[in-house]
């Protein structure tokens, strides 16, 4: 990562291109507004000044907890570029759990998703009309390396990536290590909530898949862990099972992102992430039809949900109320500018460019418009999304 001082000259150059941009933008109504002077950089050496209109009102982003890396460093270099703009603490929460949260209080400027249908299914009509997919993830599965199993695992993981994908070697060693995670009466598995965090279902489609795959029955794994519920632990978002690893309870998390992992595995000592085939990742566009092969229920409290088997795909959207709407669009538009991307692709997110616009092109702001298309001009993307039938 670059020294305070590169980002801070390179936000400012970034800044100057940015304001030009949106310079003519019409300021959203019923926002009060000062005029500050803001002084940008072009080069080291030739300053230039420019007049920036700021909103005075809270900016505040919710999120998937597992954007939390990537969107602090993308707020650091924001507030670096816009010291008149008030960031508020974000909240990092599962996907549900945010989207809730902005429909009782309206009090995010930005919300973001670690799936295609959380914002649809809670936000829409009411609280917003579109959503923007941005970034693609994989599912990864992190291992303890203080347990025997975890060590096990990670040896026949590394076995595993000698092997041509789908031969023979190749498909027993995977055999094995799901039975080590999976069907050994002696490993705990740590997985999230499925309604309130999307990596939750994402797992179980994860855990069917490759079922699927190496055992030719989709519920094999399923059953063996979903079914025995002294086989795992629960909690609402996947960032707060790391404390059960750190702890001992459990050998496997399940409901992980490479997105999360990387940094978390560089905080948690003796902690280490798996990476999956393509094929039951739910990363790869590529195998969206596989991964509809497989669907998951789930019950809680007399709830019950069914979720498809999507790829992993970060979505975002400013809300109709949005406290600071100026300055989401400045985050959007920090987002997919070169530092933004490079942010993303740091954190494990491959961005998606354009973004896929999912529900109402015409409310997305006319500064993200260049960096962003409508769903009806990816159709083969269509079926990620909501049905809007």
């Amino acid at each position: 990562m670059a020294n305070t001082t590169v980002w801070l000259v390179v936000g400012l150059i970034i800044g100057l291109v940015i304001g030009v941009a949106i310079g003519y933008a019409v300021m959203p109504p019923k926002v009060i507004t000062k005029t500050v002077t803001v002084t940008k950089y072009v080069n080291v050496t030739t300053p230039v000044t420019t007049t920036t209109t700021v909103s005075t009102a809270p900016f505040a982003v919710g999120a998937a907890g597992t954007l939390k890396f990537a969107f602090t460093d993308i707020l650091n270099v924001m507030q670096s570029m816009y010291p008149g703009i008030t960031i508020a603490p974000a909240m990092f929460k599962g996907s549900g759990e945010v989207a809730h949260t902005e429909a009782t209080t309206q009090q995010f400027s930005v919300v973001a998703s670690a799936d295609t249908t959380t914002i649809p299914s809670v936000l829409f009509p009411n609280y917003t009309n579109y959503e923007i997919a941005f970034g693609i993830t994989q599912m990864v599965i992190i291992v303890n390396l203080n347990t025997t199993a975890g060590q096990e695992v990670y040896q026949l993981w590394k076995q595993a990536q000698s092997y041509p994908p789908m031969s023979a070697q190749y498909n027993e060693t995977w055999q094995e290590i799901w039975q080590i995670i999976a069907l050994n009466s002696s490993t705990v598995v740590g997985v999230s909530n499925p309604f309130t965090d999307p990596s939750g279902y994402q797992a179980q489609c994860v855990v069917k898949l490759a079922g699927l795959a190496f055992f030719n029955n989709a519920s094999y794994l399923y059953d063996a862990i979903y079914g025995n519920p002294s086989k795992y632990m629960m909690r609402n978002t996947e960032i707060d099972l790391l404390t059960l690893m750190a702890s001992g309870q459990v050998d496997f998390i399940l409901s992980a992102y490479e997105s999360n992992a990387i940094p978390q595995t560089q905080t948690y000592h003796n902690t280490v992430f798996i990476t999956l085939p393509p094929f039951i990742n739910l990363g790869n566009l590529s195998y969206v039809n596989y991964y509809h092969q497989v669907s998951v229920t789930w019950t809680e409290n007399g709830v019950t949900k069914t979720f498809a088997c999507n790829p992993v795909v970060y979505t975002i959207t400013i809300p109709f109320q949005a406290p600071n709407k100026q300055a989401a669009e400045y985050f959007l538009l920090l987002l997919y500018s070169p530092i933004g991307q490079k942010i993303l692709e740091e954190n494990g997110i491959q961005p998606i460019m354009p973004g896929i616009v999912y529900g109402n092109y015409s409310a997305v702001p006319n500064a993200i418009k260049p960096f962003v298309a409508p769903l009806s001009q990816y159709p083969q993307y269509a079926s990620i999304f909501p049905s809007q039938g």
